[in-house]
């Protein structure tokens, strides 16, 4: 079987060399398993022994003694999915790792973020990599196509400087890769990235298998994670929090509309940013005391999931692509950059830039605009940014749904979403 490949791989076969054990965290049905199941064991070419704990009878087994059962494994890869709902298995990976064959190496999954990373903050600290994988990024389902440099990943690197020659090689792509590779985006923002999605061909089958994953998800992980009962409250959160998609997050407006306290709104939010539903990206300021006090941004992180909440009708386009650009900027961070921050820019006067991307000293200034034809009043609050950050040294970009890139003015270019991303 074909599989999509992801760009998150590279990193962690390269973690894999000092580190012994891999935890590889997301929410359901983002191909955790097939990651750590199909893909990596032959990329290492290593036989393994693979076991789940969706499995009550795996469950049993391992909580009887789990250690002896470490012990016997002589293969070199070991794989533990779903070992949240094994919590006795992190004092045994803690020993088997000490004590047991040194050669071993450890892969373990789960979707619950919450109960994962108590148990391993608490017993493998040191001895584990983190990973969070996410749905498909646009540019994983481009990857087979015509493409194989990611520019903002090279952009984020400083290895590449937008020149005229660049820009042309770009811009004189035919029009039949950039229309096929255009299409893969438009669905990619309206379906979201969740590899079940991908392969189903009837686009009203994509919609209802959204709404049942939601559901299920909501009703079986996020309730094991929060520890409550009534689904009907946790659900009305989330709704009225996809209606503030890439808005300010004002908790005290959300528990007047819904009737809840205000700690009840944040216990639900939280339950939904650990369950992967939601993220938080807070503003840009030199003083990091200044950004944590601050309200953040709240977005969603997959598309198809945030409009199987609210419909076709109840958020704007420019929020729908806003929130699509943030999703696909986060799996770059997490397939490349381990050290990349994001953030917003505000200032008094209310001037906003939607992202700015800091890698170590480089910095990239996003704005997200609809138009299909943007000029230099699109870039007007990145020119903002960079003459209040004078010591900040980078470029600005316009993302949008067009055809070319385009110089608006100096060090400030509009890119197109399928160039940017693809």
């Amino acid at each position: 079987m074909d599989y999509i490949n992801r760009s998150i791989i590279d990193t962690i076969i390269k973690r894999l060399e000092n580190r012994k054990i891999i935890s590889v965290i997301g929410p359901r049905q983002t191909g955790k398993t097939t990651l750590c199941k199909e893909i990596i064991p032959k990329r290492l070419k290593q036989d393994f022994e693979y076991f789940t704990f969706d499995d009550p009878d795996e469950r049993l087994r391992f909580s009887k003694d789990s250690l002896l059962i470490l012990k016997n494994i002589s293969k070199p890869l070991v794989i533990f999915d779903e070992v949240q709902k094994a919590p006795f298995m992190f004092e045994a990976l803690k020993y088997a790792v000490d004590n047991y064959n040194k050669e071993t190496k450890y892969l373990i999954t789960g979707s619950s973020q919450i109960l994962l990373m108590k148990n391993i903050k608490e017993t493998l600290a040191g001895r584990i990599s983190l990973f969070n994988l996410y749905p498909f990024s646009v540019r994983e389902i481009c990857s087979d196509n015509f493409i194989n440099e990611n520019l903002l990943s090279n952009l984020v690197n400083n290895d590449i400087n937008l020149t005229k020659n660049v820009i042309n090689g770009y811009n004189l792509l035919s029009s039949e890769k950039v229309r096929t590779i255009k299409d893969i985006v438009n669905n990619h923002k309206k379906y979201g990235g969740l590899p079940p999605v991908w392969f189903i061909s009837d686009n009203q089958e994509k919609i209802a298998w959204l709404k049942d994953y939601r559901k299920t998800y909501i009703e079986r992980d996020l309730r094991d994670v929060g520890g409550f009962s009534d689904i009907e409250d946790l659900n009305l959160i989330h709704k009225l929090l996809s209606l503030r998609t890439a808005q300010l997050l004002n908790m005290s407006n959300i528990a007047k509309e819904s009737g809840f306290s205000v700690n009840t709104v944040k216990k639900y939010s939280k339950i939904l940013k650990i369950g992967f539903q939601i993220d938080l990206l807070y503003p840009f300021y030199s003083n990091v005391k200044k950004r944590l006090v601050k309200s953040p941004k709240i977005y969603f992180l997959d598309n198809g999931i945030l409009k199987s909440i609210i419909g076709e009708s109840s958020i704007s386009e420019g929020a729908l692509f806003e929130n699509w650009v943030y999703s696909e900027i986060l799996k770059l961070k997490e397939a490349y950059f381990n050290n990349l921050e994001i953030y917003f820019f505000r200032n008094s006067s209310s001037r906003e830039v939607d992202f700015i991307i800091k890698n170590n000293s480089r910095i990239i200034a996003i704005e997200v605009k609809t138009t299909k034809n943007p000029d230099l009043k699109d870039s007007k609050n990145i020119q903002v940014f960079f003459k209040e950050y004078t010591n900040l040294k980078g470029i600005g970009i316009v993302v949008y749904p067009g055809n070319e890139i385009i110089e608006i003015s100096e060090n400030i270019f509009a890119i197109p979403d399928w160039v940017l991303f693809c």
